[in-house]
């Protein structure tokens, strides 16, 4: 029986396999015991996906894969025969499915690995980004803080509080 190793920690893999099963059974593959059976090893089902590819209309599993998924052109160039000619159901089994563990698949005799595709990665930044609005502070400082308010009206306004005051204290005593 062949089997196919997953390294730990792989993300930006897509493997693609050729399902041989009648139509009844292809849809039932979509539950999680079903596709663990049979890749032979425990797989998060939202990272499998199982395709019709007469679903797949007009844009055909080669334009699924390179418009949906951004795969690799020169991958998918290379095994552009392949793909054209598959017909019936398809498996996608995404890096995801292993949760960043490291696995080894035993697929059942149904599913035949037509390939593993790299997605194309987004391209790196040449060097650290600048900007001035990411500079600790990029206002005008102040050497001294304000100073409070002065003058006669704000003593008016301690006087004014200070006859209140006794006026309650008076009114409270009697």
């Amino acid at each position: 029986m062949r089997t196919i190793d997953i390294p730990r920690n792989e993300h930006g893999q897509v493997r693609v396999f050729s399902v041989s099963l009648p139509d009844g059974a292809a849809q039932t593959l979509e539950n999680p015991g079903s596709l663990s059976t049979m890749l032979g090893a425990e797989v998060d089902p939202k990272g499998v996906e199982v395709i019709r590819i007469a679903d797949l209309d007009q844009i055909g599993l080669l334009g699924y894969l390179r418009e949906g998924l951004d795969v690799q052109s020169e991958t998918l160039n290379r095994d552009a025969a392949k793909l054209a000619a598959l017909d019936g159901w398809v498996m996608l089994v995404y890096s995801t499915a292993f949760r960043g563990k490291a696995a080894v698949l035993n697929p059942a005799l149904q599913l035949t690995l037509i390939g593993t595709y790299g997605e194309t990665k987004p391209a790196q930044p040449e060097g650290p980004l600048t900007s001035e609005a990411a500079a600790p502070y990029t206002g005008h400082g102040q050497t001294r803080p304000p100073n409070p308010a002065g003058g006669r009206g704000a003593g008016a306004m301690v006087v004014a509080g200070l006859i209140v005051l006794g006026a309650l204290i008076l009114w409270w005593a009697l």
